[in-house]
């Protein structure tokens, strides 16, 4: 029965050492799709800015190749925020893949721990049983040992 708790408790600390290793790619994975989303924020931001910074110099006039390099810069970045937003997307099942190998990490290392428990709990009863038994045993020969003292005096 030692052995196999010996054998439990080396699976047991693989098990942890995967779950720390599922947790470190969880937490990297989390901080890569957090700072995806900041990106984009920033590139709605600097949109955002880009726009009132020309609303503002239009009032001035602008010409029709200025207009047209507005245009096509206000496109371009339309489609790095759209890009932008299909890298999150990415990141998010990154995060849902890793999220889900984490508690399955997390299931192993519990079962584990409650075969371990069940384990030394059964030990625990046999060695109570075993420390019963002798008890009994001593008790048994002891009563023998006054009974044929009693009767021989």
């Amino acid at each position: 029965m030692a052995n196999i708790l010996n054998g439990m408790n080396t699976l047991l600390e693989l098990a942890k050492r995967n779950l720390d290793n599922a947790a470190e790619r969880l937490a990297k994975a989390n901080r890569d799709a957090a700072q995806a989303r900041d990106q984009e924020k920033h590139l709605q931001n600097y949109r955002g800015e880009y726009i009132d910074q020309r609303n503002a110099l239009s009032l001035e006039g602008v010409t029709a190749t200025d207009l047209q390099n507005y245009m096509l810069f206000l496109k371009n970045l339309d489609q790095a925020i759209v890009s932008q937003g299909s890298a999150i997307h990415q990141y998010d099942e990154i995060v849902k893949h890793h999220l889900a190998y984490w508690q399955k990490c997390q299931a192993k290392k519990r079962s584990y721990e409650v075969i371990i428990e069940r384990n030394q709990l059964q030990m625990q009863k046999l060695a109570a049983r075993r420390e019963q038994k002798q008890m009994d045993e001593f008790s048994s020969n002891q009563r023998r040992f006054l009974s044929a003292n009693n009767s021989s005096a």
